[in-house]
């Protein structure tokens, strides 16, 4: 749903909504804590032709297996919190219409969170107009975004 409400001004911007062949290269990345679980969900939502482009070199290509895609990405995004890389867990890949959504988590982190660094160089090695969005979301302390590209890939949050 938050995809939605962040996509739907960029459809209206350039009047067709998002198809195999898009005018824009962006990715959506949600950096979420849960009070509950105390660790992050990470979910990473990615136009498939996009993503085959640059995995496969042909954009009409089959989606990659969700090994290669994982891998990919955990290659490609760093989540460091209060100071410490968190290492990514490979949770899921969910297919639907002409996007991807890769989930990921992080082992449990109790501590009070000041500050998180990320570092998300998607899918700009095949596309330098490429924009990474990045939102991080804590309890009580709301939504923060970053709008990351090929020329400035790092993102920090600090609440």
């Amino acid at each position: 749903m938050l995809i939605i409400k962040f996509l739907f001004p960029f459809l209206i911007v350039f009047g067709k909504p998002a198809a195999a062949d898009h005018d824009f290269k962006m990715s959506v990345t949600e950096v979420v804590y849960s009070s509950e679980t105390k660790a992050f969900e990470v979910k990473f939502y990615l136009f498939i032709d996009d993503l085959t482009a640059t995995l496969a070199g042909d954009k009409n290509a089959p989606l990659p297996a969700s090994q290669t895609i994982g891998d990919y990405i955990q290659k490609h995004f760093e989540l460091d919190v209060n100071g410490g890389k968190q290492a990514l867990s490979f949770q899921s890949i969910r297919q639907k219409n002409d996007q991807v959504l890769a989930t990921f988590s992080t082992s449990v982190f109790p501590q009070k969170i000041n500050k998180i660094n990320v570092k998300n160089s998607l899918l700009i090695e095949k596309f330098r107009e490429q924009t990474n969005m990045v939102y991080a979301l804590l309890p009580n302390k709301g939504r923060l975004t970053q709008m990351l590209n090929a020329s400035d890939t790092e993102g920090e949050f600090s609440f």
